[in-house]
């Protein structure tokens, strides 16, 4: 329940989904940047962590199955005390869907992908994702994207190539690469396919339901393959827990808010930061040292990503400009 001028509003939960257009506003989009930056650094340490649970004897199939329930049920039991709206049935299955058949499967080629490939080299391969999202919401809306989208766009993919290829002692193997690609596109998909089903859904909402599909999905893909196993260590217990509880709760309904703020294009660019965020991560946590031309990447993707809220504030101001300029030709006339 809502209030409008002092008076309650009750949500109409049969109101279909529309389409995330970004909030242009500078600060809906610095507060959408912020959004998208936290569940980067949650999503930046999934990589060692799922190295990690894979030493406590936890195969990829079943922990994304166990992570993404555990995280739907968090999820779900915060959005009820903080109240969130109810959705109608055909948006709660539409996001139920869309974690099954999208958000599901590119973690399992992402999981895989890295059992077989050194971290930087899958990472470098999934990022091309933003692209194919820039592309996908051109072709949706039949807009080219402006030259300063571009232009960001590319800074913080030459970002992340620096970083990787500054790093990128093995390849691996080509069933690897392969695996990463499918991740990319499906991701790719996914987050087309979500800026134009969340709408106005609640974030916590609507990751809980996304997480529920995939959860569901994870099992019986498990199932049907022999590959459902339970923790057999207290470690693997806790590292289940660690992803179930902080990383994908924090990681996903973070990123559903800044969708909601920015739209599909500029999400997947702010999210390029991920990179940047896992090299950093691994110096101050595991020790790794950071080679000056990383330190290079990492300052293209941090401008890249701080551009959006100055762009925003550009074309705000020119808006304005805009429609002091028609109200003066108005009066005039």
């Amino acid at each position: 329940m809502t209030l409008v001028e002092g008076q309650a509003v009750q949500p109409d939960i049969n109101q279909q989904p529309t389409a995330v257009t970004p909030r242009t506003g500078p600060v809906a989009v610095t507060v959408g940047v912020g959004f998208v930056l936290l569940s980067a650094v949650a999503f930046a340490s999934t990589p060692a962590f799922v190295r990690l649970a894979y030493t406590a004897q936890l195969n990829g199939l079943s922990l994304v199955a166990f992570r993404c329930l555990i995280a739907a049920i968090v999820l779900w039991l915060v959005s009820r005390l903080m109240r969130e709206k109810k959705v109608a049935g055909s948006i709660a299955w539409r996001l139920i869907l869309l974690g099954a058949l999208l958000f599901g499967p590119q973690m399992w080629a992402y999981f895989a992908a890295l059992e077989r490939l050194d971290t930087s080299i899958t990472v470098a391969i999934i990022y091309i994702y933003p692209a194919l999202v820039a592309i996908l919401v051109a072709l949706r809306v039949h807009r080219f994207p402006r030259v300063a989208e571009i232009l960001l766009l590319a800074l913080g993919l030459s970002g992340v190539g620096i970083i990787v290829l500054s790093n990128s002692v093995g390849i691996g193997s080509s069933a690897g690469m392969m695996l990463a690609v499918v991740t990319a596109v499906g991701y790719a998909f996914y987050v087309f396919a979500a800026g134009a089903t969340v709408g106005d859904t609640p974030p916590l909402t609507a990751a809980s339901l996304v997480l529920l599909g995939a959860g569901v999905s994870s099992v019986i893909a498990a199932l049907l393959t022999g590959q459902l196993e339970f923790p057999s260590s207290g470690l693997g217990m806790g590292y289940l827990a660690l992803h179930g509880v902080v990383i994908v709760p924090i990681g996903l309904a973070a990123y559903y808010a800044g969708l909601k703020r920015l739209g599909a294009t500029y999400t997947s660019l702010v999210d390029t930061s991920q990179p940047a965020l896992a090299a950093l991560i691994g110096v101050a946590a595991l020790g790794e040292r950071l080679l000056p031309v990383q330190t290079v990447g990492i300052v293209a993707i941090i401008a890249a990503v701080l551009g959006l809220p100055v762009m925003a504030l550009i074309q705000s101001r020119k808006s304005r400009r805009r429609g002091a300029g028609t109200k003066n030709m108005a009066t005039k006339t």
